[in-house]
């Protein structure tokens, strides 16, 4: 029923004036981006509020206060003493404080610093947003942003390094440098496991992580924050890659596609160059012709259901990598508005 109380009159007259001060457009919402496409990111500017989205999953900004505080929020995590929360932040965060996760490689107990969370519901599908700085000439071994599933579902990372995942038991996403670690600039790029994954001739039957996208623009920059977004839905025939999507974006700009409408690509090993791929691991015979596969899972019990950021370093060396404002969420993201 219309309002016609002087109020409710007043009400309706200062809201038309308002919609028509603004062009008709709602009010306090950003306008969408250039290409249509309205990432949760543009609702939510400086991510205030998003955490609150029924679309999101996970959200960590590291704003607990204290080491402590954060690590309580999850299932897992080693090396407390190697995560300091410092006030260096992505420019456009409006938060006090990115945790610094150090690893060291010269002791044992000091090799791995990281956060593993199990997610309350799996996912078919998942986008998971964060932000990172990589310390120049670190020697990285793991450091990165992993997630993925494990059927059932674990309350500590169990990654299973060297062996191929059945189809049923579990598959991991991983962003990290995989290229040129130790000099400057490392090259980013995937390393999954999944049951279709490659191996190479000289791995004596052991399966490494596959690196899939080869492309040196991907870079972690030396000392610079970087927003980084990958997109995974898992196959939904169980006994094919139909539906499966893999996607990654840096900075808003979008990397890599699988299915990739560019072309089929090759594999060279355990390591696939898509169209366009410029990495010198590229210029050698293809091993076995494209597309990737990307069957990930024989059984829909197969979820989304872990988070695992880490810094791991088995040289004796010592490395930063800075993390902050980190989203899972059933939708596109974006970097912060």
């Amino acid at each position: 029923m219309q309002d016609t109380t002087r109020s409710g009159i007043l009400h309706t007259l200062m809201w038309g004036a308002l919609l028509l001060s603004s062009g008709c457009k709602e009010l306090n919402r950003p306008p969408a981006p250039p290409s249509g496409e309205q990432r949760l990111a543009d609702r939510y500017p400086c991510d205030r509020g998003i955490a609150t989205d029924p679309a999101v999953i996970w959200a960590e900004n590291f704003e607990e206060g204290s080491v402590s505080a954060v690590t309580s929020r999850y299932q897992d995590y080693k090396n407390a003493g190697g995560m300091a929360l410092v006030s260096d932040r992505p420019s456009r965060s409006c938060g006090a404080a990115s945790m610094q996760f150090t690893a060291d490689g010269r002791n044992a107990a000091t090799q791995a610093t990281d956060l593993y969370k199990r997610l309350d519901t799996g996912q078919d599908e998942l986008y998971v947003r964060w932000y990172a700085k990589y310390q120049a000439g670190a020697p990285w071994h793991h450091t990165g942003v992993w997630f993925g599933g494990y059927n059932p579902p674990s309350n500590w990372p169990n990654p299973q390094a060297g062996i191929r995942p059945l189809g049923d038991d579990r598959v991991s996403f991983a962003v990290e440098p995989v290229w040129g670690n130790g000099g400057p600039n490392p090259v980013l790029d995937f390393y999954n496991y999944w049951m279709q994954m490659h191996t190479c001739s000289g791995c004596g039957g052991s399966y490494w992580g596959n690196a899939l996208i080869s492309r040196t623009a991907f870079a972690a920059s030396d000392n610079t924050w970087a927003c980084v977004e990958v997109h995974a839905r898992l196959n939904t025939d169980m006994a094919s890659d139909a539906g499966a999507v893999l996607e990654v974006w840096k900075n808003d700009s979008l990397i890599q596609r699988f299915p990739d409408a560019a072309g089929a690509g090759y594999w060279v090993q355990d390591h696939f160059c898509p169209v366009g791929a410029d990495g010198s691991q590229c210029n050698y015979s293809p091993t076995a012709a494209g597309p990737a596969d990307l069957q990930f899972r024989t059984t829909t019990d197969l979820k989304l259901n872990a988070f695992w950021p880490q810094n791991y370093i088995t040289d004796p060396a010592s490395g930063s990598v800075w993390f902050d404002d980190m989203v899972l969420a059933k939708v596109r993201i974006g970097c912060l508005s």
